[in-house]
């Protein structure tokens, strides 16, 4: 293991409230991360627009975007994501309805060219986060020498000094005959764990966190462009997992988990665009978000066989907390050369760090503050770098080209640690590296109304761990999707 005493030392930290959660710095990376997503412009073009603006979806990311609006619009996006083969049962592709939204442009009728041109009104759905992802790999590396089962005897082990038993250990250990238990009880030493020759894991993750922004922007002298968003957000995530490990005594035992978090919340996001020059199409942006702050409540079970036979399971009942994501600040670049071509560029950054747990009714505070502070061993700052570009060959037709860049939120070192008397069952972790995006799409107008068409690649690898040990080399797994989106819409 990393070492026996990191269990010691989490055990008095969040032994010390008396009861543990299950949520920690893994799920709040999951909670504040988002896709790139909304009108399939938007997608097409990388989401760089925070300084060329007149999408519906900007609002979402540089609220003065909508200033530049001229003319009223709406629209509506759907799109099909594919993940490859399906794990736990449920399919690798879903139907996603990804944006609708609407926007109100308000001509102030000033014959000047300085002051209030226009005030603008909107109001967009859109799904920040599809939580659709499926895994399924041999666990590489055990090679007689690891196990599962050696991080849970240390848990086991230590619960049963301290007569406090938490979900995982409770589950594992035989103990006043309820179960007969996973672990080796025969030794002078406690409970161990048994070696393993093989192993193979599968997970699925599904649901969405889905925003509604409340959009008011302002264009001023066509030179300036101010903007805010009220966003409200609600979650939905599921995650199933399965692993199965082969003993070196040819003991197989199968641990299968379930989690659920919903939850809603809100944020205001701020943003600015200039034209410095007055006569030049090249303008800058800026921009931040409030954290998001929530109102989760989760539930979690296993199921535990041995040799096909039934070993014990859990259910956890649900339970309430508090989630902060962190502040979001942005900058961005956009240029156009008359009415055929722009680009755009931008860059984001969130802390991950700063995240931030805490309790409703004043109970469990010691173990939030704990949690908070390993978060913050774990989790650092993300970089995410857009750029987009939009050509007109002829004034109906488009084309779209862009790319993301998101760096990785974990630190080098970073590695799940679960207490022994919290209700987490699952020991596994996938330190997640950057994710590359890639995009093209085409869009048609004729007349008012227009069809936009966009596919998007997001390629992504990480570092598995079925367990916490700290000479076990990671297997590598992967994250890679593909979508396909289309937007309807009109202008009036």
């Amino acid at each position: 293991m990393k070492s026996f005493e990191k269990y010691i030392l989490l055990g008095v930290l969040m032994g010390a409230s008396g009861m543990a959660y299950a949520q920690d710095s893994y799920d709040a990376q999951t909670m504040t991360n988002s896709d790139l997503n909304g009108t399939a412009r938007f997608v097409a073009m990388g989401g760089a627009l925070g300084a060329l603006g007149g999408d519906i979806s900007v609002m979402s990311t540089n609220p003065a975007g909508t200033g530049m609006y001229r003319k009223s619009d709406a629209a509506i996006s759907l799109s099909g994501v594919f993940t490859g083969d399906g794990a736990m049962g449920h399919d690798g592709s879903r139907l996603s309805l990804d944006q609708g939204g609407v926007l109100i442009a308000f001509d102030m009728d000033n014959p000047s060219s300085k002051g209030l041109q226009f005030v603008n009104f909107g109001v967009n759905y859109q799904k920040k986060r599809n939580f659709l992802s499926n895994q399924m790999k041999d666990v590489r590396n055990l090679n007689n020498t690891f196990s599962q089962t050696f991080q849970i005897a240390d848990l086991c082990n230590y619960a049963y000094a301290n007569d406090y038993w938490g979900t995982l250990a409770d589950m594992s250990a035989s103990k006043q005959g309820v179960h007969d238990g996973i672990l080796d009880e025969s030794g002078d030493y406690g409970y161990a764990g048994i070696a393993a020759q093989s192993a193979y894991y599968e997970r699925s993750t599904y649901g969405s966190n889905i925003q509604a922004d409340l959009n008011l922007s302002f264009n001023v002298s066509d030179q300036f462009f101010v903007g805010a968003s009220v966003g409200v957000y609600d979650i939905d995530y599921d995650r199933e997992s399965f692993y199965q490990e082969l003993g070196v005594d040819n003991s197989v035992y199968d641990f299968t988990n379930w989690y659920k978090t919903t939850g809603d919340g809100f944020d205001v996001k701020l943003g600015f665009i200039c034209r410095p020059i007055e006569d030049s199409p090249f303008r800058f942006g800026a921009f931040v978000h409030t954290p998001t702050w929530y109102r989760m409540t989760d539930a979690n079970g296993a199921s535990l066989f041995l040799n096909d036979e039934f070993v014990s399971d859990s259910y956890n009942a649900e339970y309430d907390y508090k989630f902060r994501t962190p502040w979001k600040f942005g900058v961005s670049l956009g240029h156009t050369v008359g009415q055929n071509f722009a680009i755009g560029a931008e860059y984001e950054f969130q802390d991950f760090g700063s995240a931030h747990y805490s309790e409703i009714d004043g109970f469990n505070s010691n173990y939030f503050r704990n949690t908070n502070e390993i978060t913050k061993n774990v989790l650092r700052g993300q970089h995410t770098l857009k750029v987009g570009a939009e050509f007109k060959p002829i004034e109906e037709l488009s084309l779209r080209v862009g790319y993301n860049y998101v760096s990785s939120p974990f630190k080098s070192d970073a590695y799940r640690t679960i207490g022994y008397d919290g209700i987490y069952t699952e020991t596994d972790y996938t330190n997640w590296k950057a994710i590359n995006r890639f995009t093209v799409g085409l869009g048609y107008r004729y007349k008012s109304g227009y069809v936009d068409l966009t596919y998007q690649y997001q390629a992504q690898k990480g570092d598995f761990y079925a367990f916490d040990d700290v000479d076990l080399k990671p297997t590598t797994i992967d994250n890679n999707r593909s979508q396909l989106m289309a937007t309807f819409g009109f202008r009036f």
